[in-house]
């Protein structure tokens, strides 16, 4: 006793330790009071993440991945023993949504719930925000081609790019994604926007991937995996050269004007190229031949390109691939007309131990031309010939086209192709040849 007692004249005086023992006291009864009458307690807990993983739950076993959340993080309101949720935070606890009722794409509102990692005992009593926006699709594979684009990239005069060798490096591509995000795609392009002349061939490195939806929207790729970023693009060059078009006419008599007929194209040129430097583009080109008889007013005829350009190292890079040409007929009439068989004759006969006769006896033919010269114009104006030059004759009646001109006229022609029936027979004594006959033979 007497240890205690000094032991409180010497402290209990002091008035420091006495306020020290107060707080001590007061610490003791707090807790008392704390922990006995006011046992759970309410606590925020900040910035808790969102966690998206649905490895599991219904929606990942129907081939679901969550493509998106509008909420990354969430404010909790805790109530529970003080002694557990004191020591909860935000690296303890994790906010989720329940994926167990979705079973098909699409965007869904979800209520946001929380777990601990620690197995501490709590109640709930808010999340903020309460619900997520969660958008749910199903990740597939495809392949796209790609397609080169350089807006910037010029070609000079006098060339021009090959548009089979205008190509990406690589030229398809393999894109992993949402299916709703992949069935948007419509165009795979490889852009660069450097700025180039070129008048050769070129390769054009670093170009981007760029995708667009059918109505040229461009579709952020943040979502998407591709299996390249980065293309080169080949720009091949070659000589091209803009070609005007022309049509000639052919069987017309040697006293015929061609001035007279002026023929309408349904377009004037094209433009032709050519992988040879050393081939020359011409000017101009004729698209084909076409016959006097069949001009009239009226016509008309298509001239594929293709078929002009066979056989030649000329390509054909324009839209084009046939031409329409007609003629100008507007100051042109027609005059119908019987031609007698004594104004038709035949030159060059191939064998002179033979006489040749014509057994038709008229033609009927139409005269093409300006007005006031069909108005002067009579048959009595117009001859035709029947030339056998080269003709291979096997029996004794056979029939040979007939060509028709006017001496008088150099304006009109016969838009008739006419054919006349010619007898052969055997000559009495071989035939002597005229001095016409002889002029005409080569």
């Amino acid at each position: 006793m007497s240890y205690f007692k000094k032991l409180r004249e010497k402290y209990m005086s002091s008035n420091f330790f006495l306020g020290i023992l107060a707080v001590i006291i007061a610490v003791i009864l707090w807790l008392v009071i704390s922990l006995t009458q006011y046992p759970s307690v309410q606590k925020t807990v900040e910035n808790i993440p969102v966690n998206i993983d649905i490895s599991g739950s219904v929606a990942s076993q129907n081939g679901l991945s969550v493509i998106s959340c509008d909420v990354k993080e969430v404010k909790v309101e805790l109530l529970g023993s003080r002694t557990q949720i004191g020591y909860l935070n935000n690296e303890s606890l994790t906010a989720y949504f329940d994926a167990d009722s979705v079973s098909n794409t699409g965007t869904k509102k979800l209520s946001l719930k929380i777990k601990s990692s620690n197995g501490v005992n709590y109640e709930v009593k808010s999340i903020s925000p309460s619900k997520a926006t969660v958008v749910f699709d199903k990740m597939d594979t495809r392949d796209f081609d790609v397609v080169p684009l350089t807006p910037n990239v010029d070609i000079v005069e006098g060339k021009g790019k090959v548009p089979s060798e205008y190509v990406c490096i690589p030229s398809e591509i393999r894109i992993t994604g949402p299916s709703t995000k992949l069935d948007s795609i419509d165009k795979c392009y490889a852009v660069s926007n450097k700025e180039m002349s070129l008048d050769t061939s070129y390769v054009l490195s670093g170009a981007e991937l760029q995708l667009y939806t059918k109505d040229n929207v461009l579709i952020d790729q943040s979502s998407l995996t591709s299996s390249n970023t980065s293309f080169d693009i080949n720009i091949a060059v070659r000589t091209q050269k803009k070609v005007k078009l022309s049509a000639a006419i052919a069987s017309a008599p040697a006293n015929f004007n061609p001035e007279t007929i002026k023929f309408n194209f349904s377009s004037d040129s094209i433009t032709l190229a050519c992988n040879n430097s050393q081939v020359e583009i011409p000017d101009s080109i004729d698209l084909g031949l076409i016959p006097l008889y069949e001009l009239k007013p009226g016509f008309s005829r298509t001239f594929p390109i293709s078929k002009r350009l066979e056989g030649t190292e000329l390509i054909n890079v324009s839209d084009l691939e046939s031409v329409v040409v007609t003629i100008d007929d507007k100051d042109l009439k027609e005059k119908p007309m019987t031609i007698y068989s004594d104004h038709i004759q035949i030159s060059n006969p191939p064998d002179n131990t033979y006489d040749y006769s014509i057994l038709t006896q008229q033609l009927d033919v139409t005269v093409v031309g300006p007005e006031e010269a069909l108005a002067e114009i009579t048959a009595e104006d117009i001859i035709g010939e029947v030339n056998l030059l080269n003709t291979t004759i096997t029996e004794d009646q056979f029939s040979q086209s007939v060509i028709f001109s006017c001496p008088s006229f150099d304006n009109v022609w016969i838009a008739t192709n006419a054919k006349v029936a010619i007898q052969r027979t055997k000559a009495e004594k071989p035939r002597t040849v005229t001095t016409k006959e002889q002029n005409s033979t080569p």
